[in-house]
């Protein structure tokens, strides 16, 4: 839920989902695994401290793709100076976002240029080069954390993709599914779209129904992974920023 601040009245909403062991991730990606390797009662009683202290840590083993994540541009493109996720600017992570909503989409089915279309101008919102703009058609409320969320999502068509990335100039889309893309696509067109035009894309958010509507500062910032072709983000919209 959204956090009120005490700077200027910001409003903080976290778009963040959990990271824990056996989360839903995409099909084909290594679950995710949580665990405790120190517990205070270890640390106390193992003679490296002399006052009171003790401390408690866990391990993460995870996929670069496996929760709420940032794709990198050599994710998608082959190139070999496609950039890795440690070499994009920030641009592609923090910016201006808008957030839109779909009614009646079904699961395994497709939301095309014009349906995106009709929902900017139902809240009479505009895409501006380089924004981020974030869309629900509700799935993680229909599905989350059933096996049904990494297999039954809806997804852009490619003409879609095209107007938000090419025409409008969106920098990044930012979905509570899976991916942008159908779950039984056999041709990822979004993702071809954001080959061919250097964009990216956030996948498995949540909470993007507190923010339809309205335009937010987004950041979406993910760890400097030397080499990486993504990476986990902590994603937040900030209204009134």
């Amino acid at each position: 839920m959204g956090q009120k601040t005490n700077y200027k009245n910001h409003e903080i909403v976290d778009l963040t989902q959990e990271i824990y062991s056996n989360q839903p991730v995409f099909v084909g990606h290594p679950d995710t695994w949580r665990w405790t390797n120190m517990t205070h009662e270890e640390s106390a009683a193992s003679g490296r401290f002399v006052s009171e202290m003790s401390y408690y840590s866990g391990i993460i083993q995870m996929c670069e793709h496996g929760p709420t994540h940032v794709d990198s541009i050599s994710h998608l493109d082959p190139s070999p100076d496609a950039p890795h996720i440690d070499q994009m600017g920030f641009e592609s992570f923090y910016s201006r976002g808008i957030a839109i909503d779909f009614e009646n989409v079904e699961d395994n089915s497709y939301i095309n240029a014009d349906d995106v279309k009709r929902r900017l101008d139902h809240y009479k919102l505009e895409i501006k080069p380089g924004d981020t703009v974030c869309y629900t058609y509700g799935h993680y409320k229909r599905h989350f954390p059933k096996p049904s969320y990494t297999t039954a999502y809806a997804g852009w068509t490619r003409d879609a993709a095209e107007y938000v990335y090419g025409e409008c100039g969106a920098i990044n889309v930012a979905t509570d599914a899976p991916s942008m893309d159908m779950a039984h696509s056999p041709e990822y067109p979004c993702h071809l779209v954001c080959r061919e035009l250097g964009r990216t894309n956030t996948e498995n958010l949540r909470n993007i129904e507190e923010i339809v509507g309205k335009g937010f500062l987004y950041i979406g910032m993910p760890l400097l992974i030397r080499g990486g072709s993504g990476s986990p983000c902590r994603v937040v919209a900030v209204l009134n920023a």
